[in-house]
């Protein structure tokens, strides 16, 4: 592309010499990261939550960075470059230097896929997108979801890496949406989109043909701050994201969720709406009857019953499969043919999965149930499965580092709604995990220290009677646990900036139940 495309096309403004935009100029990629800088690149100066880009201007020129884009206020003396440089590299500044960078972005690496769909919410993420890959694959589109668990088409994992983050950064989301399109001719993706990266602007160069909410409960004020916060970061991806011809899929049992729908529906924006309770909704579960293999629905679809034999355990899932269902509608397919194919459905690494049998006869589901709402949605839907007889057993902790008010909160919930609750270790990152266990045994007297992953599992395994259920919570597909680095004696090893120096050490809770359970 040419350097005057950054003016007339992005909104950029120059500083200083306006000539440079008017000499035809080429310009060959770009980056937010000094490092990978190379000749005729847009270097953005993004300031993260660690580091600043404007304190690697120099570096990036060294490089041969043709322009830097900076966020509008940001003085050309912060940059550090000298006179020289500032004849040669085009300075620019833009109201949103995050927002920015992901549409270049998009520019470089052209090819979306045809359909795009996106899902936000607090829970329900990563089942939702994979439920409606599921529907389009098995009605003869080509799909893949992408989200937590990295890429995934029906069945096959596509990549054996750990996402690390729910909605990828901006340059490797177009780098591999490009791919998906032009090299493996993927035409549909569902496609998780967090908080996080709707805030940061990772999704800035998308367009989303149908864009989905599940709901909004307490989580990741660590960044946010308020709820209020974390409700606006949400709403951006209907509100900037999502195509004006686009459809809004909305769980309006959520008291947010209802919200935003009015709030769409008042600007004429085209709305689906799914409820357990409300019969104005488009979907409404009916009824539900729960079976040792899955569940039996009554779905009422813009006012007509249909039956539906999910092959997946929890009432959560309901809630997933008609927000699929929903969005599956949205881009294009029938509900007749959605209803024939939610009875195939795959089910979803963690997400209330059904690992093994203990010798005693008691099932251990697996869930990736990591905040409070998550947690008391994974034991009310098992408690049913329960017989009268039996007990619920639950296995879980908190990470550290990370939000410490949903800790008791938990603890309560699991006191309350589960026989037995076991706690343990999750990912501890740099904190004590003693500490962590107390603050979750504060809010919840019944629980019980069970200590480390490994120790609990053991305990609930062997305590469950034939009649029991077990679920552990928290990590769900995770083949790892984060945990301090230690030197030979034992003692936290500390970074260049003072922090605990972390690694992930491979720990699977399926793996080890199945062990356990042998």
């Amino acid at each position: 592309m040419y350097l005057a495309e950054l003016r007339s096309r992005f909104g950029a403004e120059p500083v200083g010499d306006l000539s440079q935009f008017n000499e035809g100029l080429y310009l060959f990629g770009v980056t937010d990261d000094s490092r990978d800088v190379r000749f005729g690149y847009v270097f953005c100066a993004v300031r993260g939550e660690k580091q600043d880009g404007t304190k690697f201007c120099r570096q990036a020129a060294a490089k041969g960075a043709q322009a830097i884009a900076v966020q509008s206020g940001v003085p050309v003396s912060a940059l550090g470059l000298n006179d020289y440089e500032l004849t040669k590299i085009a300075i620019l500044r833009v109201p949103d230097v995050r927002a920015f960078y992901a549409r270049l972005c998009a520019r470089f690496h052209p090819g979306l896929p045809d359909t795009m769909v996106g899902a936000t919410g607090t829970n329900g993420k990563t089942s939702t997108v994979s439920f409606l890959r599921d529907l389009w694959d098995l009605n003869g589109k080509s799909a893949v979801s992408l989200g937590t668990l990295g890429i995934q088409s029906r069945s096959h994992a596509r990549t054996n890496l750990e996402a690390g983050l729910t909605t990828f950064d901006a340059k490797t989301l177009h780098i591999m949406l490009s791919e998906l399109k032009t090299v493996h001719g993927i035409s549909n993706v569902a496609m998780e989109a967090s908080s996080h990266a709707l805030h940061q602007g990772r999704l800035a160069g998308l367009a989303f043909d149908a864009a989905i909410f599940t709901n909004l409960t307490l989580d990741h004020l660590d960044y946010h701050k308020d709820m209020d916060a974390y409700y606006v970061a949400k709403a951006m991806l209907f509100r900037e994201r999502l195509k004006p011809d686009g459809t809004a899929i909305i769980n309006v049992d959520d008291p947010r969720g209802a919200e935003l729908a009015a709030e769409l529906k008042a600007s004429r924006r085209r709305v689906i709406t799914y409820s357990r309770r409300s019969p104005a909704s488009d979907l409404q579960l009916v009824n539900r009857k729960s079976r040792p293999a899955g569940q039996d629905l009554e779905v009422s679809i813009f006012g007509r019953v249909c039956s539906i034999a999910l092959p997946l355990a929890g009432e959560f899932q309901a809630d997933n499969i008609m927000a699929a269902m929903g969005a599956a509608i949205a881009t294009g397919l029938t509900a007749d043919h959605v209803v024939e194919q939610a009875a195939k459905v795959s089910p979803v690494p963690g997400r209330l999965e059904l690992v093994a049998t203990t010798p005693a006869g008691a099932p251990v589901y697996v869930d990736y149930a990591h905040t409070p709402d998550a947690l008391e949605n994974v034991l009310s839907s098992l408690r049913p499965h329960v017989p009268h007889t039996g007990r619920l057993h639950v296995v879980f902790g908190c990470g550290g580092d990370r939000d410490t008010s949903k800790r008791p909160k938990m603890g309560d919930i699991a006191s309350r709604l589960a026989d037995r609750a076991w706690i343990t270790d999750d990912n501890p990152r740099s904190e004590e995990p003693t500490a962590i266990r107390k603050a979750i045994i504060a809010g919840g007297p019944a629980c019980v220290d069970a200590g480390d992953r490994q120790s609990a599992l053991r305990c609930a395994i062997e305590e469950a009677g034939g009649s029991d259920i077990v679920v552990v919570a928290g990590k769900g597909h995770e083949d790892y646990q984060i945990l301090p680095v230690r030197n030979e004696l034992g003692a936290p090893i500390l970074d260049e900036s003072g922090r605990f120096e972390l690694e992930k050490v491979l720990f699977s809770d399926q793996d080890l139940i199945r062990s356990l359970c042998r």
